[in-house]
């Protein structure tokens, strides 16, 4: 994931483009001049502040998504030197996104990904700007899922609800790797349900390690890697001695 492109906030002619959610190549790129922001009444001359809606579509050809941005916009002024040393002021615009629907592709989705795991993962995607806490509280939903998905019962055989933390413990046991990851997004997602103030930072980084985890449990990636490096390395036929 490129973790510089998710902000809370962007200047208003500084837009990136963001990866779409419905296909794998294509970026929401914003519509030129379909840009909407409102301003509200302001006694102070210098500082505004509004609403502002921004449309975006796919770049893909076969794709061409739409999806609409919304959020708060903030209007001041901003100070500089010029060229001689002088200080000059100018106006800048930031605008705060609320909501993004459909919700950016924020990390990639490995394509065996059980579908049960990546709905959930879509679903957070829709929640980044809007609901910290929501957003990670959906990640640890997914979380649930690939526990259940790799044959964990969520209930004992008389009916109980089994504890995730418990889950994940029998899961570790039968050498399922990424523990440590899964515990970690079942953790802060429990702050997420309780309502504990959780930031987009926050959200940025539970994506974060669950895209490696999901690259490693369903893509293999470390079993590759470490495939390939035992292919370059060569038998010492017992030296200790370096080469």
């Amino acid at each position: 994931m490129d973790r510089l492109l998710w902000r809370e906030k962007y200047p208003e002619d500084s837009y990136p483009a963001f990866p779409c959610p419905k296909c794998r190549n294509g970026l929401l790129k914003r519509v030129k001049n379909k840009t909407v922001t409102i301003w509200e009444p302001n006694e102070e001359s210098l500082i505004a502040s509004g609403k502002f809606t921004s449309f975006f579509t796919c770049s893909s050809g076969f794709c061409k998504t739409v999806a609409v941005m919304s959020g708060r916009a903030s209007s001041g002024p901003y100070y500089y030197l010029d060229q001689d040393g002088e200080e000059q002021m100018d106006e800048e615009t930031h605008f705060y996104p609320l909501s993004m629907m459909p919700g950016p592709r924020v990390i990639a989705i490995h394509q065996k990904t059980p579908k049960a795991v990546k709905e959930q993962i879509e679903k957070a995607f829709n929640l980044l700007w809007t609901d910290a806490g929501s957003c990670i509280n959906k990640l640890r939903i997914s979380v649930e899922e690939i526990v259940a998905h790799a044959g964990i019962a969520r209930e004992t055989p008389e009916g109980g609800f089994i504890p995730l933390h418990n889950r994940l413990v029998d899961l570790e046991k039968r050498g399922f790797g990424h523990h440590d990851t899964m515990l970690a997004l079942k953790d802060i997602g429990n702050d997420g349900s309780h309502k504990v103030g959780l930031t987009l930072a926050d959200c940025i980084d539970a994506f974060d390690i669950l895209e490696t985890a999901l690259e490693d449990i369903y893509g293999r990636r470390k079993a590759r890697q470490d495939a390939i490096k035992a292919k370059f390395t060569k038998p010492r036929r017992g030296s200790t001695q370096p080469d």
